[in-house]
This record gives C-alpha cells, structure tokens and sequence, in this order.
C-alpha cells in the first residue's frame, strides 16, 4: 500500500465534504478544461502519440509533471503563501502556452468558488493546481483526498482531449483510466516527500510548437 501524506490523513472525511470535493473535481466544471491540450494536439498532429501509446505517455506524465503540480497541491493545503507558489511553479513551466492555460483555469476555479462561497476565499491569477489545493484545505478536506482527486482529474481531462484528437474510444479511453489508478496513487505517495523534480520536454516542446500548427481544436 502506497505511503500516505502525514499531514491532514488523520481528518476524517465526512459525507458533506465529499459531495465538496466530487463537485470541484468534476471533469464537467465550468472553468474551461475542455479548450486545453497541454500539448497533446500537437503530438497527434505529428503523429508521435497515438491509443495504443497513450496508457504509458499518460503514465510517464503522472511520474513527472503530475507529481509536481502535485507537491504544489500539498504545498498550497499545507497554507504556504499561493501567490508565491504560483510564481515558483510559472518558472518552472518554460512552455508558454501550458504555463498560462494553467493559470487561466486557476483564475476560472477562483471565480467559481469565490462566488459559490460569496467571499473571496481565493485569489485569481494563481495556477489551477495552487487554487485547488487552497479550496481543498478551506474547505477542510483531507490533504491526501484533495491531491488524488486533483490528479484523477488532470487526467480525466488529458484523456477527453485524447479523444476529440484520435480515434480512442469511450470503452478505450475508461480502460486506461482505469488502469492508471495505481499511477495516481503512487504519484500522491510520492508528492508527500515534498520534492520537485520535472523533466518532460517531450510535452514542453510540444506546447511550445501548438500555436505552428494550421488548424488547432484546442488553445494549449
């Protein structure tokens, strides 16, 4: 069994704040997911990833970048300043278009809940990944439901866009969600150490070409 986070794990989760947190991870929230690719659009063009590699790319992704925006989850719960955490994760995401995708769906997260809630409990321009871990806390759900939660739907979202970009069927798409499971709990296990380590210039470089392309579905 993977190694839980020592912080928060002792809370309990109860009922209401588990209806709290569905609602926020749902893929379906109305922050603009959807018109992001982070990349993958231009790796479908080019013909570099395809159903039959998307299990393992998506899974290599959970080992690099999932982990970070993870830590930067944790971090954000654990009450480090957001506004600051946010300008750490900005320098370390080098491809424009992701590093503003992230923030725009960030500020969007911020507005959805500031006006759930009516206060301003988050403050906008910060990245998706430090406004989520700042309402998870907020709203006084465990740390360790609060990352895995983010994770699953990071990756909810990366395989949708999958499937508007190639032939990856429904039955396709929930086998390999199913099967990154264990995935997403090693990488929230892993997240707890606090260490950020993050080579993937594959997708990078990728996202860095997307605005080259003739046609695009997706912004990022």
């Amino acid at each position: 069994m993977p190694a839980q986070c020592d912080d928060g794990n002792a809370m309990s989760m109860d009922s209401l704040a588990l209806l709290r947190l569905l609602h926020l991870a749902d893929s379906a929230l109305a922050i603009g997911g959807a018109a992001h690719s982070f990349g993958l659009e231009t790796l479908a063009e080019e013909a570099l990833l395809a159903p039959q590699t998307l299990e393992e790319f998506l899974r290599v992704h959970l080992q690099e970048s999932g982990r970070l925006e993870a830590v930067y989850v944790g971090l954000a719960w654990k009450g480090r300043d957001p506004r600051t955490l946010s300008q750490e994760l900005s320098a370390r995401k080098p491809a424009r278009e992701s590093r503003e995708a992230s923030v725009k769906l960030g500020r969007r997260f911020a507005e959805l809940v500031n006006g759930i809630l009516q206060q301003p409990l988050l403050e906008s321009d910060l990245h998706y990944c430090v406004a989520f871990g700042t309402a998870g806390a907020a709203l006084a759900i465990p740390l360790e439901s609060v990352v895995l939660a983010y994770l699953n739907q990071s990756i909810v979202g990366l395989i949708s866009a999958c499937q508007r970009l190639m032939p990856l069927g429904q039955s396709s798409a929930n086998t390999i969600l199913w099967n990154l499971k264990p995935a997403i709990l090693d990488t929230c296990s892993a997240s707890c150490s606090e260490e950020m380590a993050c080579f993937s210039p594959c997708l990078e470089l990728a996202s860095m070409r997307h605005p080259l392309l003739e046609t695009r579905l997706f912004i990022s």
